[in-house]
């Protein structure tokens, strides 16, 4: 791929840097006047601010690894009306054959995904996988948000149509891993309306759910002194800088965030390290008849032990 991504100024957390200013100060203060409580009191703000800071920053500004799929797939890049560009790899079999369109996890990049999917190449599947922004070789955000990011890949899926041989494509399925499934989950329906064939199935693989879920997962232990902070910190940035600042802390929770309508398969980790079992249990609720949910005891959340991952795909693709 010809260009590097890029990132924009990460967006500040005005609260956490207000906290770390204002105790920098007193702690000054209280050491020329040697006043022990004001330095304690002082200290513990600026612990307070320092977490904060670091959990705000850890939500939106994913750590980029810059990796590519093999050589088997071609790169692209793509730009929004607003410059921010969106890395996809494309392979195309040599016959008319099913379309699997493919999004990866938090921190992770399509190199992850085209081990996802192998039972997908192994059955002659086109395939397309795609960067999410801030990641792999795609742009970053200010303020990394999934409703942004889905909004930017739908954009460049209603572009990108145009020019794919719609007569090799004999059907579309979409598969989303993690934060990838969180995406799939809200825009599954809003991709399906813009391709010429509808998505017939939606596969998720330990799909992220809930993002007031994860905050919470990720804010306990030493991070639960910076949770309240940082959390008005990303409420007040998602509405200062949030590409919908209408939706809500409970918005970003199935039902509300959205739930396909077409056909669903979940395939997950049952030691699942990342995301535990939460967020399937906020999901199953609301499984149609048409949806197939298999906990694979071997299957892990990262890395390469893909347990019985490949035979659950290839059985679910062939019928």
């Amino acid at each position: 791929m010809s260009n590097s991504p890029s990132d924009p100024q990460v967006t500040r957390p005005v609260l956490a840097r207000i906290l770390i200013a204002l105790s920098t100060i007193g702690l000054v203060i209280g050491i020329l006047r040697l006043e022990v409580l004001f330095v304690i009191l002082s200290s513990s703000i600026l612990v307070v601010g320092v977490i904060s800071h670091n959990i705000f920053t850890g939500f939106v500004r994913p750590i980029r690894k810059e990796r590519n799929p093999t050589s088997n797939f071609t790169p692209h890049r793509w730009a929004s009306e607003k410059g921010c560009t969106v890395a996809r790899f494309e392979r195309w079999a040599d016959e008319p054959a099913p379309l699997i369109i493919a999004i990866h996890g938090w921190q992770s990049d399509s190199s992850s995904t085209e081990k996802r999917i192998s039972p997908f190449l192994e059955r002659g599947h086109h395939a397309v996988l795609i960067d999410l922004p801030g990641h792999g070789a795609s742009d970053g955000l200010a303020i990394w948000t999934a409703v942004e990011c889905g909004r930017n890949i739908l954009e460049m899926i209603q572009d990108i149509v145009k020019v794919w041989d719609w007569t090799q494509i004999t059907s579309v399925v979409l598969l989303g891993h993690s934060m990838g499934g969180f995406v799939s989950l809200r825009f599954a329906d809003r991709f399906s309306e813009v391709l010429p064939q509808p998505i017939e199935r939606v596969y998720l693989e330990s799909p992220m759910t809930s993002f007031p879920m994860v905050f919470n997962q990720r804010t306990t232990g030493l991070g639960l002194i910076g949770r309240y902070i940082s959390r008005l910190d990303l409420q007040w940035a998602y509405l200062r800088r949030g590409p919908d600042p209408e939706l809500n802390w409970s918005h970003f929770s199935v039902p509300k965030w959205g739930i396909p309508s077409m056909e669903i398969r979940i395939l997950q980790a049952k030691e699942d390290i990342a995301l535990g079992h939460h967020h399937l249990e906020l999901l199953q609720p609301h499984a149609s008849d048409n949806w197939e949910i298999v906990i694979d005891k071997d299957l892990k959340h990262f890395g390469s032990s893909r347990g019985n991952a490949h035979s659950t795909y290839l059985r679910w693709i062939d019928h």
